[in-house]
Order: structure tokens, then C-alpha cells, then sequence
């Protein structure tokens, strides 16, 4: 996972938070480690306002996750139907990328 997280820090990412695992008081010990949810947001360089980028999905997903792929916009703030789904998402003030 470490791996992962640099190569997002190098294509122009910092402040990354992650949230690993299923919920917060949740066992999450007989899940496989590439079954268990993974959610990682973080703050885009090169853009104005306070956008951020947010991966959402399985622990395998995000270790196939290409951080130069084209997030779907959705509006700020967020609305949680918008992000129920994984995938990969931006939202902020300008999007620029």
C-alpha cells in the first residue's frame, strides 16, 4: 500500500488521508485484506479552491487505481448518493483538472 500511496503522492497529491476497513466499532478481522474497504482523499496540486480527490472501493481496486485516470466531478460539498458507488471522484471550488 505504501508503494501505491507515493506513486499518487508523485503525480501530484499531498494531504492524503486513508481509511482502511470496514467501519468504525466494526471486526473486520474475517474480511481478506483485499476484500476490505479502502477510501483515500486527498488534495490535488495545481488547483485553486479547495478541491479534493477521493478513491472509494476494495483494497485490491486501489492497488490497481491509476491516479492519472479522470475523476467524475460531483458537487461541493459532496452528497453522499453521489459517492456510493466506488470509483474515483473530485469535487471543489474550480476544477481544473
Amino acid at each position: 500500500m505504501v508503494e501505491k500511496l507515493e506513486e499518487i503522492k508523485r503525480n501530484g497529491a499531498y494531504a492524503l488521508n486513508v481509511t482502511f476497513g470496514e467501519d468504525v466499532g466494526c471486526d473486520d478481522s474475517d474480511v481478506k485484506t483485499e476484500d476490505r474497504r479502502i477510501i483515500c482523499i486527498y488534495t490535488p496540486v495545481g488547483c485553486l479552491g479547495s478541491n479534493r480527490c477521493m478513491f472509494k472501493g476494495e483494497y485490491r481496486g486501489f492497488l490497481k487505481f491509476d491516479p492519472k485516470s479522470k475523476p467524475k466531478t460531483i458537487s461541493n460539498p459532496p452528497k453522499g448518493e453521489e459517492y456510493e458507488e466506488n470509483g474515483f471522484y473530485i469535487w471543489g471550488a474550480d476544477i481544473s483538472k
